[in-house]
């Protein structure tokens, strides 16, 4: 090439850069691009064939090449291949169908495209309650769409989509989430473990003919794939794609936990993952890798895959969906009877995921639940599994608004005097023999019993004469009434100093019952000053009292208060309350 410069012409820095030759010049990659028609597995295990050469009715050769070119690149699964196509195409279509005139200009997938798309089908949804495709949505779905035509415009580098034109009724904008309860959660794995005891004896059967066997093999798999989401708290795609190396590592990390190295691969990257889960999966885990390393070698498999069936297939979003909905219902009581309680309830993986995450901050907080889990605390804080539940949710409602409350009323006082104020525990919590004492010590008879479920000491309190003041400007009792009369403010005695409670199941119980119907009387209040006003003191207060109960005390309280509300705050009790 210098030989070249050197005849022609000049010896010139900014000649010689300027100047093309067959050594500089590169292909165009997107030009090199010939194959348009593809065939993929969607996330019902069957083909697919998405062929880009459709999309050129709507958009230019040179755009399509570019996603062509950006597929490639992903890195996704072949379901997430096939289901993006699908949104594309949809995008495009509309884009283009929507112009105005007989000459449509060609269009492309962009942010400001995807926002139309999003925005016509919420219209559409508004006025028939069908999307643009004719089937019913929600804007929960919508807002889910939104996010993830957001990911796709993002991962290709054509930007964002503002968030004010995505952001409708999704999840994260919920302060509640559906996840399971922890009764819930432990009936699940106890129909799990149980499917899994009779499935392993079936499958080492020597009776069961070849295609039994596969049969009892592939649920096998679909069991040990939702008992690893409910150790490890791995999603589906994550687990459906974890194998080891050769041998399983796994040691004793102390307070009764173990710890599992393993892999996990999500199309070209391999990742390696440490799991601390509790110890007494250690059986499973055992049980499930020994089976799964011996299926891997009998298929000449490279890597010990933890979950492939018979086939040599990984388990399918459908495969799971009938194992959980049609076969594991069918056979098991204990979810039969949660179904007969709750109608709506369902077991799926994501559901699952999200549950045992969120189950994994209420114990160990969020921080170290994100870093446990294996997110960022940005995914974390964004995604459902980041939610409480309504009853958490009622509860920091009621600190915040009294500490916004407090924080009215005292300006110069500070944002951290009113939150403490809020969350100030106002009431003695004593033991039965205590109680005992104070009533044997008690001899103007001033003590007694009240029906929110502590007690009274009968001295005389602000709140007190503020109730007997009140008697006096009715006039409906005699003096003698009056006299023999208590504080009858069952709900403002949680600020006073009188007010106590006995740390007892049954007188806990009692508690727990007054606060049901307390909550059922905030579900039913739309004004939030007449809310804070009434109800918000005395909920912080509830709840900074129930902390200070004994765990089981408290545990067990809650499980009769699940059987039955207390007699005295049962449905015929409290008409005859608003009786007078």
């Amino acid at each position: 090439m210098t030989d070249f410069l050197d005849t022609q012409q000049k010896e010139n820095t900014r000649t010689y850069r300027s100047t093309p030759t067959t050594e500089m010049v590169t292909d165009n990659t997107l030009t090199t691009i010939t194959k348009w028609k593809y065939v993929w597995k969607n996330s019902s295990g069957g083909n697919q064939t998405c062929d880009f050469s459709d999309l050129k009715v709507y958009a230019a050769g040179d755009n399509i090449r570019l996603l062509i070119s950006k597929f490639q690149q992903s890195g996704w699964r072949d379901a997430t291949k096939a289901g993006h196509f699908k949104r594309i195409r949809a995008v495009l279509k509309h884009a283009f169908n929507t112009q105005s005139g007989q000459q449509k200009a060609k269009v492309q997938f962009s942010p400001q495209t995807c926002t139309q798309f999003i925005h016509a089908n919420y219209l559409s949804m508004a006025s028939t309650g069908k999307g643009l495709s004719g089937k019913p949505v929600k804007a929960t779905y919508l807002g889910w769409m939104g996010s993830n035509l957001n990911a796709l415009c993002k991962k290709f580098g054509f930007g964002q989509i503002p968030k004010a034109a995505r952001n409708l009724d999704t999840r994260s904008a919920s302060l509640d989430s559906d996840n399971y309860t922890v009764k819930e959660l432990r009936t699940i794995a106890f129909a799990l473990l149980a499917d899994r005891k009779i499935l392993l004896a079936r499958y080492q059967d020597d009776r069961l003919s070849e295609a039994q066997r596969r049969l009892a093999f592939d649920k096998l798999t679909y069991n040990a794939v939702f008992l690893t989401i409910y150790y490890l708290g791995t999603g589906q795609t994550e687990t459906l794609s974890m194998f080891l190396e050769d041998e399983w590592v796994c040691q004793q990390s102390g307070t009764g936990r173990i710890s599992i190295e393993g892999f996990k691969t999500r199309g070209n990257q391999v990742e390696l993952r440490t799991f601390t889960p509790r110890a007494t999966c250690k059986g499973f885990f055992a049980s499930h890798l020994a089976l799964s390393k011996a299926h891997s070698a009998s298929l000449g498999l490279d890597r010990h895959y933890l979950f492939r069936r018979a086939g040599g297939k990984a388990p399918s979003a459908q495969n799971l969906a009938i194992y959980t909905q049609s076969y594991l219902v069918k056979h098991s009581t204990r979810l039969q009877s949660l179904i007969s309680s709750n109608p709506d309830f369902r077991l799926n993986c994501e559901r699952l995921k999200s549950s045992i995450k969120q189950y994994a901050e209420q114990k160990m907080g969020r921080a170290k639940a994100a870093d446990n889990t294996r997110n960022a605390p940005s995914t974390y804080d964004n995604s459902k599994y980041g939610k409480v539940s309504k009853g958490e949710a009622r509860n920091q409602l009621v600190v915040g608004l009294t500490a916004l409350h407090h924080l009215g009323e005292s300006p110069d006082g500070g944002a951290i005097v009113a939150v403490a104020k809020a969350k100030e525990a106002a009431g003695d919590v004593i033991s039965r023999e205590e109680w005992e004492v104070l009533r044997i010590n008690d001899k103007k008879h001033q003590v007694v019993e009240i029906q929110n479920g502590g007690f009274c000491k009968g001295a005389d309190t602000p709140e007190k004469r503020k109730f007997q003041k009140y008697v006096d400007q009715a006039g409906t009792l005699s003096d003698r009434d009056k006299s023999e009369l208590g504080c009858g403010f069952v709900v403002k005695c949680f600020g006073c100093s009188n007010f106590g409670v006995v740390d007892d199941p049954n007188d806990i119980w009692r508690l727990l019952s007054f606060e049901k119907r307390l909550n059922e009387a905030m579900d039913a209040h739309q004004n939030v000053e007449h809310f804070m006003a009434n109800f918000g003191e005395v909920k912080a207060k509830l709840n900074a009292l129930k902390g200070r109960f004994k765990k089981t005390h408290l545990k067990a309280a809650m499980k009769q208060l699940a059987r039955e509300c207390h007699p005295l705050w049962d449905e015929e009790s409290v008409m005859d309350i608003f009786r007078g």
